[in-house]
């Protein structure tokens, strides 16, 4: 029988830089306890994502959505909550081509909003996640979206 000192070795033998980082980057999202305002905007972000989905089945194709801000959405929500979204999650999620959700991803990435980086328990898979300035602008965006305006409407 092996002992935990065999068992740990192992496990740092199979540790690659890109299990480092994937893990690493999961424990961040699952150790995140946002506040309650932080909650509660990730419950706005859940009804704006749920309101731009109907409206995308009322409307012609494409004509009121916008796949990226539905992707970073979709991240956030995902992420304040633990979980991992793939590339092709949010490329069927999206309602455009393949190559036109590719081009959405790449572009979030280029801005700095989101990583990719390969799922180390499957290779052939790509998990998307948001960065912090990704984060960080869907905070302000959603506290912006929400505000609620405690100032009386000026007299004129």
């Amino acid at each position: 029988m092996r002992d935990q000192d065999d068992s740990a070795r192992d496990a740092e033998a199979a540790a690659t830089p890109s299990v480092v980082r994937t893990v690493e980057a999961l424990s961040r999202a699952a150790a995140r306890t946002g506040s309650v305002a932080e909650k509660q905007l990730v419950e706005g972000a859940r009804q704006l994502l749920r309101a731009r989905l109907k409206m995308a089945r009322i409307a012609p194709k494409g004509l009121l959505r916008d796949s990226a801000w539905d992707m970073m959405l979709e991240l956030f929500i995902n992420g304040e909550e633990g979980g991992i979204l793939y590339v092709k999650q949010l490329m069927l999620m999206s309602g455009e081509s393949s190559t036109a959700a590719m081009r959405r991803i790449d572009r979030l990435e280029e801005a700095g909003f989101v990583e990719r980086f390969s799922d180390p328990l499957d290779g052939r898979r790509v998990i998307v996640q948001l960065k912090d300035i990704g984060r960080t602008a869907m905070l302000a965006m959603l506290q912006h979206v929400f505000e609620t305006d405690t100032q009386p409407p000026p007299i004129e």
